[in-house]
């Protein structure tokens, strides 16, 4: 993974972000060349990118960047990842400029990717492309059913990206995804950063309904490993899930996070919304045998981060 991050260059989508941002410091410090960031600042912030004389910084929305300018962007680019999206929760508020970003604009970069011979792209694709929140856990290879214009979006991606056959790629359905600057965005935060904020505030986490429904968290750390492995052949064309492999109950959950923040503080209960009995988690079989790759970072570690980065951000 190293050695082919040596000395190359990148060009990353949506890397002033959450997970973006820490991939373009993991590229650096793996000894990157250059890296291109290319960001619209719709919920990432410059501030989030190191400050590198390799780094190149470019505002552009995918919804209106043309191919040309996409072109010129990954002149003496080496490798693409693929970031940027608007996300989930856009879906049923924003459907055309969801349709707009991730699908038209994920278009126009595999093609101008595809005509400026990268060597290889690497798609972050969702668990949302498979649609299903209920057990067994997913597997690459169930028949995928979205549900959500975002989820049908990343579907749509992966395909695209079996459409430019000259382009080496790899897509990754990533699960649930947590750790330092983690970013709300457009009004929605996860559980671990809107009840983090409230036991900060010492007022009582919140769980909707029973508390049963469960998740499948990975560090952001782990997931930017995943991503950088990515790069080696052994995954060429594969679509590939990055998760724990297990789920963990809001319930569970919200009480590790007290425990980590050393809070007395209750939980208290509000009505059950749409995840209500739902259980999203995947297996990783895949991932081992392709990378090598294994979540090492213990839930109980990775929160103990969050908390400490949320007490002073």
């Amino acid at each position: 993974m190293t050695t082919l991050v040596r000395d190359a260059s990148f060009l990353v989508t949506g890397g002033a972000g959450f997970i973006g941002s820490h991939l373009v410091t993991a590229l650096l410090a793996a000894g990157a060349r250059r890296v291109v960031v290319l960001d619209s600042l719709r919920t990432g912030r410059w501030s989030n990118v190191p400050d590198d004389a390799r780094v190149t910084r470019m505002t552009a929305d995918l919804a209106d960047v043309t191919e040309h300018e996409l072109r010129l962007a990954m002149h003496d680019i080496d490798y693409v990842f693929h970031l940027a999206a608007e996300k989930h929760n856009q879906s049923s508020d924003m459907p055309e400029r969801v349709l707009e970003v991730n699908v038209n604009g994920t278009f126009r970069l595999f093609h101008a990717a595809a005509a400026a011979r990268v060597k290889k792209a690497i798609f972050t694709s969702s668990l949302y492309a498979n649609g299903r929140y209920s057990l067994p856990a997913m597997s690459e290879g169930d028949l995928p059913q979205p549900r959500t214009v975002y989820g049908i979006s990343k579907l749509t991606g992966e395909h695209l990206l079996r459409h430019f056959t000259a382009l080496r790629s790899t897509a990754f359905r990533l699960f649930f995804v947590y750790g330092p600057k983690q970013f709300s965005g457009m009004g929605y935060k996860s559980v671990i950063v809107s009840n983090f904020e409230r036991i900060l505030r010492d007022e009582a986490p919140v769980i909707n309904g029973d508390g049963e429904q469960s998740l499948d968290y990975t560090h952001v750390d782990d997931v930017v490993r995943a991503l950088m492995l990515g790069l080696n052949e052994a995954s060429d064309a594969e679509v590939i899930n990055i998760g724990r492999g297990t789920a963990i109950s809001v319930s569970q959950l919200t009480q590790l996070m007290l425990e980590v923040a050393g809070s007395s503080l209750q939980p208290v209960h509000a009505p059950a919304d749409w995840t209500a009995g739902s259980h999203r988690v995947c297996r990783i079989e895949k991932a081992r045998q392709l990378l090598g790759w294994s979540p090492a970072v213990p839930l109980r570690e990775g929160l103990a981060g969050v908390h400490a980065w949320m007490k002073t951000a």
